[in-house]
């Protein structure tokens, strides 16, 4: 599944204010992407649908709700005590909650849909990072990466330099949309688990997007 960078972060979230832009299939299959390495992980589903730790409990891959700002702000240090890394799946909307997971983030990651909607959306959460960052001296480190992409359009285009422009990295890596994601909540698997040749793309997909951003991590903090 390739290299993992030595250094990890101790909490990596994955907001957006927007749902279903992907953060619970990110956060999810980080999860199995790490626990697949050998490294003790835990979920904290921190949305109110708690869709992740439904999709999580299926795989038996270990699992909190926490929801509530206070909590978070005093749980999320002690989970990263005793795991390598925490895993944060943020909820769909800019609150509380989401300076919360910030607040006590390492590293951010902020899936995003390539329509001019979804693009516009991200404005609120990029302000929220920024916040953050100038609160904690430049943590959390923090990039924005393309989700559900078709290849090769326009659209994809536009979006790419829309993202290129702005204030927060973006990864060179996009998730593709493949069916065999949309499917995996439903099949209580991840593309890691699935069989076939389209299932081993989208794997290879998300194992560059989580070594990717884990150098991007090691590079500057």
């Amino acid at each position: 599944m390739g290299e993992t960078p030595a250094k990890l972060p101790k909490v990596l979230s994955f907001v957006n204010q927007k749902g279903g832009a992907g953060k619970s299939t990110g956060a999810v299959h980080a999860v199995d992407w790490f626990t697949q390495k050998g490294f003790s992980v835990v979920l904290v589903d921190a949305d109110g649908q708690q869709s992740s730790s439904s999709w999580s409990e299926e795989l038996s891959l270990p699992h909190k709700v926490i929801s509530d700002p206070e909590a978070l702000f005093d749980e999320l240090p002690k989970l990263a005590e005793n795991h390598d890394v925490v895993i944060v799946d943020g909820p769909g909307n800019a609150s509380e909650v989401t300076k919360a997971v910030l607040i006590r983030s390492n590293l951010v990651l902020i899936p995003c849909r390539d329509s001019m909607i979804d693009l516009a959306s991200t404005g609120k959460i990029v302000q929220f990072v920024r916040q953050a960052k100038e609160i904690r001296g430049g943590l959390p480190v923090s990039a924005l990466y393309l989700n559900a992409v078709k290849e090769n359009t326009i659209l994809l285009r536009e979006a790419k330099e829309a993202l290129q422009s702005g204030i927060l990295p973006l990864l060179q890596t996009a998730l593709p949309d493949r069916q065999c994601i949309k499917d995996s909540p439903g099949q209580a698997s991840t593309v890691f688990r699935m069989k076939g040749s389209s299932a081993k793309s989208a794997a290879d997909s998300f194992n560059s997007l989580f070594v990717e951003a884990l150098k991007l991590f090691e590079a500057e903090s």
